[in-house]
């Protein structure tokens, strides 16, 4: 997700590539960077900031790189989004007691505010979009049969985000 929005916005960055098979993010050295292990995680070389968790990582870049944020309501309102993406949207789509209940709930609310605006915040691409879009861009990944007629918009929003050049980049499509 971080890779794509620095892509995105045309971020400069060093990509060091973690061998998950070769448990690279288990060395000591990653542990220093991420003390969980995990990926993606971030590190500033301009102020030497480390930053883990790819929500916390987007509303970084989004503060202090991309010129998103210009007003705490905006900040808010990007960091709802992200929130919402790593845990409601996440959890409805990834946990299976959760996907059966919420999963068409949310898309159909979602699918509903797709078709008032293009943006979740604001008029242009934001990190918020990147989060939301990034989860919504797995369903045909992980249910390539999972019906979504009933969901247009966010049909449409796949067919846009799955032809993007920098997320079929990112995302090896």
């Amino acid at each position: 997700m971080p890779k794509w929005y620095l892509a995105e916005k045309g971020i400069s960055y060093e990509y060091v590539n973690i061998d998950l098979a070769a448990r690279q993010n288990l060395a000591a050295s990653y542990l220093e960077v991420n003390p969980f292990g995990k990926l993606p995680a971030l590190k500033d070389a301009s102020n030497g900031l480390v930053l883990f968790e790819s929500g916390a990582i987007l509303q970084y870049l989004s503060e202090n790189y991309a010129n998103e944020v210009h007003d705490a309501a905006t900040r808010a309102s990007i960091s709802q989004w992200i929130l919402f993406a790593n845990s409601t949207l996440a959890i409805a789509l990834f946990v299976p007691s959760n996907k059966e209940r919420e999963f068409p709930r949310l898309m159909a609310t979602l699918n509903d505010i797709y078709t008032k605006k293009h943006f979740l915040v604001g008029d242009c691409w934001t990190a918020a979009d990147c989060a939301v879009n990034a989860y919504l861009g797995y369903l045909p990944i992980f249910y390539p049969n999972e019906d979504l007629s009933a969901y247009p918009e966010i049909q449409a929003l796949n067919e846009r985000t799955r032809s993007n050049p920098n997320y079929r980049a990112i995302m090896g499509l």
